[in-house]
């Protein structure tokens, strides 16, 4: 034993300055790869570079940390041979910054432990400028035993730092050739340092935008305490600041539980049907003398026509979440791809509504792991997840969508779509053994033959003629004389999807239970057909973009007829629960529209985002009316009052200067609260979630 001892403290006086600096930094790697690994928030699940750049940038901080302690210790020794006074000075001052950064460190681990992330720049900052009567106090509450183990760790830091520093560093080294000890000592550095480099340069340079995003917010929020707070402290110099000014009072705190009662009462099957790029003014729509959407549109002459209904962004990734979520999709300053390890609360539909007893599914023709939806959807209440990825079947090759192709291209994602009615027959199997076994079910679907390039079977007729899109078609731009040719394709596209929705709408019927459930059609997002020189999506959040079709055929709850009052997606699952007369969920940031107590339609507010590589926008919405636009891209501000220029032909910004200031003033500090909540980890630990501003106290014209 004694020889294995004295072979350990040679090789690591090749690499540490002293044994026991050796012995100490090894066993705080230890213990540091061990929270990290058993984390439910380890970057290691990631996997891929980050993994690498986790382990190796821990074995670079703890050397590293080695030899700044051994120099430190040999500056502090001579300096305090000048005089008493210096020495106690010197042990004043070490104790000092020493308690310091281990305070911040412990609780940057504790907060990482907490909510999965570790502390950046702004929540130690939050810490410090709240009084503490509000934060502190929270936490004595909360925390009051890992508070008090900080305490004691930060008060004997402030004591012991100093000495057990020069305890580290006095401890007798082993004898050798200083030229090789000192070259290997740089060149283990050195080694560690590629080790950390070569996975570092492989994020950063990845050609994926999904992968290369999840990755780079990995390691800056949960590799290390160190990263968190060093690129915080940059991204200072360049990036918007996100002030900690929430009201708390406004906000609902994490303890309000949601509280449905012991039996619930109605509790009918509910089917969401979303349709890729589905406009609102394609209901009830004909075109070359023949219904674009027969069946849907017998849907809406038994239900109830939402007129008035909007999608929150312009593209797939951060409207569709919406729908099942009641969440406003803004959350970081930059384009946001989910993780599993997300720390902000989420309370899906599926969560709700298994709890009351339904079976659960998502069943969708898209790959959800566009922009890792599929991350945000997951939850243990979701029965069957069955996706275009998660499907195991061969999917066609996508070609003139650009992103989709170039990720699958890339091995980022490793599916593009399912046909439309391949998705339906497996939704109408598992639609039969729920309605076998007289089992309620939420049932979540999305049918994808609606998005460009419009793509359905080469066996179906398609209709609307002609339709061929030429080479110089792309998702985004085309010649204005081509539309015609594009609106056909678009047209045989939904014309498809609505036979897919006549399909499990006839097995309901032939079942007995289609008057009893309810059923919601609606677009995810919408589509421009050139309207002021826009085509496609996922681009600024104009009309045609996020004005969608939405219909609810409900005729136990909801009398047919056509409703105008202004909608979001995110009211969908409080409007659901307010039907079947449940308490609205605290998670929620929709509203109930059809409760007797709603908004006053000209007082409401309805919110968009749009953030990808193409465009950065909001938009606010009063009364179904005044549109505000702000494009962060080209740093415009338009406004347009929908009532009488539904096309948005006519900005009339430098006409209603005060609508215009009020309604900017609304949409930012909309935008404040959003990024507020998400950045400041006092926020989401604690509360819900921030509700709306109300346009209550805006003047129109």
């Amino acid at each position: 034993m004694a020889a294995l001892i004295q072979k350990l403290r040679t090789l690591a006086s090749f690499v540490f300055p002293t044994s026991r600096l050796a012995l100490f930094c090894c066993l705080m790697f230890a213990l540091e790869l061990s929270l990290l690994w058993s984390s439910p928030a380890t970057p290691f699940e990631v996997g891929g570079p980050v993994s690498w750049v986790s382990i190796a940038w821990l074995g670079w901080f703890w050397l590293t940390i080695s030899w700044v302690l051994y120099v430190g210790a040999q500056i502090i020794k001579r300096l305090k041979q000048t005089s008493y006074f210096a020495r106690w000075l010197i042990a004043a001052g070490v104790g000092l910054l020493c308690s310091l950064l281990i305070f911040m460190h412990v609780g940057s681990w504790g907060l990482f432990r907490q909510a999965g992330q570790f502390a950046n720049l702004e929540a130690f900052r939050f810490l410090l400028i709240n009084p503490p009567l509000s934060i502190w106090h929270d936490l004595a509450v909360a925390e009051r035993i890992a508070l008090a183990t900080v305490g004691v760790v930060v008060a004997m830091a402030f004591f012991l730092s100093e000495p057990f520093i020069q305890f580290l560093a006095s401890s007798p080294r082993v004898e050798t050739e200083t030229v090789s000890r000192g070259f290997y000592c740089r060149s283990t550095w050195q080694c560690i340092t590629i080790l950390l480099l070569i996975p570092t340069w492989i994020i950063v340079s990845d050609q994926s935008a999904i992968r290369r995003s999840t990755w780079m917010q990995t390691v800056k929020s949960r590799v290390h305490p160190v990263p968190t707070i060093a690129i915080s402290t940059l991204e200072q110099f360049f990036r918007e600041p996100i002030p900690a000014d929430l009201e708390t009072s406004n906000l609902t705190p994490l303890t309000a539980k949601w509280s449905p009662p012991a039996q619930v009462a109605k509790r009918p099957s509910i089917l969401i049907l979303a349709i890729e790029s589905l406009r609102a003014d394609t209901i009830h729509l004909s075109h070359q003398g023949r219904e674009i959407l027969p069946n849907i549109n017998a849907l809406a002459r038994r239900g109830t026509q939402f007129t008035n209904a909007y999608a929150q962004s312009t593209h797939s990734d951060y409207a569709d979440v919406c729908i099942v979520s009641s969440l406003y999709p803004l959350r970081t300053r930059e384009h946001h791809y989910y993780t599993k390890a997300d720390p902000w609360p989420k309370t899906l539909a599926f969560d709700v509504f298994k709890e009351i007893g339904y079976s659960t599914a998502i069943i969708s023709s898209q790959n959800e792991g566009w922009g890792n939806m599929d991350q945000f959807l997951e939850t243990p209440n979701l029965d069957l997840f069955y996706d275009a990825q998660r499907s195991g079947r061969k999917t066609a090759e996508i070609i003139r969508d650009p992103g989709m192709a170039h990720e699958i291209k890339i091995g980022a994602l490793s599916a593009g779509k399912l046909e439309d009615s391949h998705t339906m027959d497996r939704a109408l199997d598992w639609v039969t053994e729920q309605l076998d076994e007289e089992q309620p079910f939420f049932l979540s679907m999305n049918f994808q033959s609606s998005h460009f390039p419009y793509e359905v079977p080469a066996d179906f007729e398609k209709p609307f003629q002609p339709c061929k899109l030429d080479a110089d078609v792309s998702f985004m731009m085309y010649p204005k004389e081509k539309t015609p040719q594009v609106r056909n394709a678009f047209y045989n596209g939904i014309h498809y999807c609505d036979m897919q929705v006549g399909r499990i709408i006839s097995k309901l019927e032939e079942e007995g239970v289609l008057d009893d459930m309810i059923v919601i059609v609606l677009g995810e997002n919408g589509e421009a057909f050139h309207e002021n020189g826009r085509c496609g999506h996922a681009q600024e959040p104009v009309q045609p973009m996020i004005h969608v079709a939405t219909v609810v055929h409900a005729p136990q709850y909801l009398s047919p007829g056509v409703e105008s009052y202004p909608l979001e997606h995110i009211d969908l699952l409080p409007t659901l629960l307010g039907t079947l007369e449940l308490p609205p969920h605290p998670n929620f940031q929709g509203i109930d529209i059809l409760s007797k107590n709603r908004i006053p339609a000209e007082e409401r507010l309805l919110f968009f985002h749009v953030n990808n590589a193409s465009h950065q926008a909001e938009a606010v919405i009063l009364g179904g009316r005044w549109k505000l636009m702000m494009d962060r891209s080209k740093h415009e501000i338009t406004l347009y009052d929908l009532q009488n220029d539904p096309t948005e032909s006519k900005d009339l910004s430098t006409k209603h200067h005060e609508l215009v200031a009020q309604l900017l003033t609304t949409l930012q500090a909309w935008r404040s609260n959003q990024l507020s909540y998400y950045h400041h980890p006092a926020y989401y630990t604690s509360y819900f979630p921030p509700p709306a501003p109300s346009g209550k106290e805006i003047q129109t014209p």
